[in-house]
């Protein structure tokens, strides 16, 4: 008889084959939100393509360990590299700043390029995240999270730099960077971190028990 693990709990639920213990656990997970993102059968881990195979999932097997996760949690994880992402994005923009103060325009163009790419990076990771709608605007404002200052602030700030940059003001380009943008690179990153805390707590009250 399969046994089947759902997050290291052994489960009560039956399954003839690998195909049916997917299908009923995924059942019990959806209902607290989750999904599967790994699979072990006899413990081996099952990539994509075992999984799409007809002829692979239709076998019996010993047991089966299926790890879930929340969206939130996924986001959370998201959210977290992103914060790290705004830090190298600000040592980019410190370092282009120094450049183009000096002799190095090209150089100091080159990193202010890179960064801008990276801001663009986390503008699209918490765009996606936030379309999964786990939790409304209503709720992280009521929370304390400044998501829409923060996002409106960056905005308005990537605009100045690249008026700044169009105009080829290295002067602006220089102050925007050293002076300004930081303060909205830390209000930024300190949104990030206190929407991930919430994440967590999301993703922890939907965690899979031992009585799946």
């Amino acid at each position: 008889m399969m046994r089947i693990y759902l997050d290291d709990f052994e489960t009560s639920l039956q399954a003839d084959c690998v195909a049916n213990a997917l299908r009923v656990a995924s059942g019990v997970v959806e209902k607290s939100g989750r999904m599967i993102v790994e699979v072990a059968v006899d413990g081996v881990s099952w990539g994509d393509d075992d999984l799409a195979s007809s002829e692979f999932t239709a076998r019996d097997a010993g047991e089966i360990r299926l790890s879930t996760a929340h969206p939130a949690e996924l986001f959370r994880d998201t959210l977290i590299h992103a914060a790290d992402a705004v830090l190298n994005a600000v040592e980019l923009q410190s370092s282009a700043a120094k450049l183009m103060q000096g002799t190095r325009s090209r150089e100091g163009l080159d990193a202010l390029l890179e960064a801008l790419s990276v801001w663009s990076t986390v503008q699209s990771a918490l765009t996606r995240g936030l379309e999964l709608n786990i939790l409304s605007r209503e709720e992280l404002c009521a929370r304390g999270i400044d998501l829409d200052g923060s996002i409106q602030a960056l905005d308005a700030q990537l605009r100045a730099l690249r008026d700044a940059m169009l105009a080829q003001d290295t002067t602006a380009i220089s102050d925007c960077l050293l002076y300004e943008f930081p303060v909205t690179s830390k209000r930024f990153a300190a949104m990030l971190a206190a929407l991930a805390n919430e994440l967590a707590r999301v993703a922890q009250s939907s965690a899979v028990g031992p009585c799946a």
